[in-house]
C-alpha cells in the first residue's frame, strides 16, 4: 500500500477544497454586499417629497463607511452622526417591524390582548406600561387604518381657558419666540415632510401663537424659516443662526420654543383624548451637557408640573441627550426648550388640538401666580 502517496493526494485535495471554499466565501460576501447596496438600501434610504435627503439617509452612510473602508462618505460630519439615531442592525430589524430598543414590545405583537406603551419620566428613565385588554370582536375591531380616525382611548373632561390668565397684549414686547429646526416635519395625511407651511409644524406653531396672543395676551414671534430642506442633519447649524438673530434684536424671551413632531408609528402611544377629541401628546427633549441645563430643566419641570396638574395624560415627559446636536440651541438662553407635539402617526388635527392645551400650560407659566 502506498500510504505516502495516499496522504499526499489527501493533502492536495484538502488544499484544493480550502481554496475553493475561500473563493466561494469571497463570492458570497460580494453578492451579499451588492444585495445590500443595490437592492435592500433603495427601500430603506428615503427622501422627502422635495427630493432632499432626510435623517434616514444616515443609514446608507453608515453601511457605506463600515463595509467599504477605502471609500468614506464625508458629506456628513461627526455632528450629523450624533443627530442620527440609525444603526445598521436596528434598520435591518425595522424591515420586520421589530424595535430592538424595546424587545418587550414583541409580546404585544404576538398576544393580542396585551398592549405596550412607553413613558419617559422626569428623571429621564423609560418605563413600559403593559395593559391587558379583554379580547372582544365587534364592529370597532375591524378597521382599514387604525391611524386614520379617532382612537378608542378613554376620554377625560378638562377645563381649557381661564379668563384670569388673560392680560393686555403688547406686541412691542414679545415674550415667546417659536421656531422650527426641522421645519418640514408634517402629520397625516401628508408624508413625513412637507414644504407647505399650512400642513407641517409651522401650522402648529401658528395655532399656538394665536392661542397665546388671543386668549392670554402673550406676544409671540413665530419664525418659519425652513432649516431642513437641504441636508437635514445640518439643520441645527442653520436654526442656530436664526435664534442668534432674534436674541440680538430682542435680548431674550420668557420662552424660546423649538417646536417639532416626533417619529412614533403607534398612534396610541402619542395620543390622548380630552373633551371628546384626540389630542397629540407633548414631550420635551433636553441636552444635559449644555451650559444652561439646570435653568432649562427648571423651566421644563415647571411646565411639566402645570401640565400634569391640568392635563395628567398630555405629557410624555422628558427625553434626554447628553449633548444632542449643538445642544439643540439650549445653550443660547436659560429659557430655551424643545417640544415635540405628537408624531408622524398623528393626524394634523390631533396636533392642532394640542396647541390649545399647550397654550394654557404656557399661559399659566407666564401669567399665573409665581
Amino acid at each position: 500500500m502506498d500510504f505516502k502517496g495516499q496522504e499526499k493526494n489527501k493533502i492536495n485535495y484538502l488544499k484544493k477544497k480550502s481554496t475553493q471554499d475561500s473563493k466561494s466565501n469571497i463570492l458570497i460576501f460580494i453578492l451579499t454586499l451588492c444585495l445590500t447596496l443595490f437592492i435592500i438600501l433603495p427601500f430603506m434610504v428615503k427622501a422627502n417629497p422635495q427630493g432632499e435627503g432626510t435623517r434616514e439617509n444616515m443609514f446608507y452612510v453608515q453601511v457605506l463607511n463600515s463595509e467599504m473602508s477605502l471609500i468614506k462618505a464625508t458629506v456628513f460630519n461627526e455632528e450629523d452622526i450624533a443627530e442620527s439615531n440609525f444603526s445598521i442592525k436596528g434598520s435591518i430589524f425595522k424591515l420586520f417591524n421589530v424595535d430592538i430598543s424595546n424587545p418587550i414590545a414583541l409580546i404585544g405583537k404576538e398576544i393580542s390582548c396585551i398592549s405596550i406603551g412607553n413613558q419617559v419620566n422626569k428623571a429621564g428613565d423609560k418605563s413600559t406600561d403593559i395593559l391587558f385588554n379583554p379580547f372582544k370582536l365587534n364592529d370597532k375591531s375591524i378597521t382599514i387604518d387604525n391611524n386614520s380616525g379617532t382612537t378608542d382611548l378613554p376620554n377625560t373632561t378638562v377645563s381649557l381657558y381661564d379668563p384670569k390668565l388673560k392680560k393686555e397684549l403688547n406686541k412691542s414686547k414679545p415674550e415667546v419666540f417659536i421656531y422650527h429646526t426641522h421645519t418640514t416635519e408634517s402629520y397625516k395625511p401628508e408624508n413625513n415632510n412637507s414644504l407647505d407651511e399650512t400642513k407641517n409644524v409651522c401650522a402648529i406653531g401658528d395655532a399656538l401663537a394665536n392661542e397665546l396672543e388671543n386668549n392670554y395676551g402673550i406676544a409671540v414671534i413665530h419664525d418659519k424659516t425652513v432649516h431642513d430642506a437641504q441636508a437635514s442633519t445640518q439643520s441645527y447649524e442653520r436654526s442656530s443662526a436664526t435664534v442668534d438673530k432674534y436674541l440680538k434684536k430682542y435680548g431674550d424671551f420668557k420662552l424660546i420654543i423649538d417646536l417639532h413632531r416626533d417619529g412614533v408609528d403607534n398612534k396610541n402611544i402619542v395620543t390622548t383624548k380630552m373633551n371628546g377629541e384626540d389630542v397629540a401628546k407633548i414631550m420635551f427633549v433636553m441636552s444635559r451637557k449644555n451650559p444652561h441645563y439646570k435653568n432649562n430643566l427648571a423651566v421644563v419641570n415647571k411646565l411639566l408640573e402645570i401640565s400634569d396638574k391640568l392635563y395628567p395624560n398630555l405629557s410624555r415627559g422628558i427625553y434626554y441627550y447628553n449633548y444632542g446636536t449643538r445642544y439643540f440651541n439650549q445653550n443660547k438662553s436659560n429659557n430655551s426648550i424643545l417640544i415635540e407635539v405628537g408624531a408622524n402617526s398623528n393626524n394634523f388635527q390631533d396636533a392642532k388640538n394640542a396647541s390649545k392645551y399647550l397654550a394654557r400650560i404656557i399661559g399659566e407659566y407666564i401669567n399665573g401666580k409665581k
